[in-house]
């Protein structure tokens, strides 16, 4: 049984993944314009100084370092169409879980959506530093998950795109995750 904390938790989740995925480009006859939605991303683009890591990316920021109980969140979206988001939670390592650790939970509760099929959990790399790539469709959309940790911070990226868009952006979020570098004493 999930209880009530749970539940209301599944419910915000359904209600993220309807809202995030309502979204889209359409033509003059009102149909979705599948070329929109595929179109390449760029990962050229600004670059952001936040307070626990530095990225670029040429999408457009929703927020930067929004206090979401104990991370720091960050939203951009494609300027082609909202339903593709990338989203950065950062904070220190001290206390949180291990990036495999919070991959699990995270697939636990994705377990919960609607329509949840995983795609792939697995360790990669992001360049040179080790993560834990969780990928599922659920809700609608697909959705791509980056944990892991570099000088005390621990970073979870996400990203989010329509099914048949899922190639293209799950590349360009691969490529974007292994361009965040989080800020180390030096």
């Amino acid at each position: 049984m999930l209880g009530r904390r749970g539940a209301a938790l599944a419910i915000g989740l359904i209600a993220l993944a309807l809202f995030a995925s309502g979204c889209g480009s359409s033509n003059e006859d009102g149909e979705e314009s599948a070329a929109a939605i595929v179109k390449r991303p760029s990962s050229n683009g600004t670059v952001y100084h936040l307070a626990e890591y530095d990225m670029e990316t040429g999408w457009t920021n929703e927020t930067l370092d929004q206090k979401e109980g104990p991370y720091l969140e960050s939203v951009w979206h494609d300027p082609a169409s909202f339903s593709s988001k990338l989203i950065i939670d950062s904070r220190p390592a001290e206390g949180a879980l291990p990036p495999m650790a919070a991959a699990e939970f995270t697939r636990m509760q994705a377990n919960w959506l609607p329509q949840y099929k995983e795609i792939a959990l697995k360790r990669v790399k992001l360049g040179k530093r080790s993560a834990i790539r969780l990928a599922y469709f659920a809700a609608g959309e697909d959705r791509i998950y980056y944990f892991f940790e570099e000088c005390g911070v621990s970073i979870v990226f996400r990203g989010s795109t329509t099914h048949i868009a899922y190639e293209p952006f799950s590349e360009f979020y691969g490529t974007v995750a292994s361009r965040v570098k989080p800020l180390c004493d030096e």
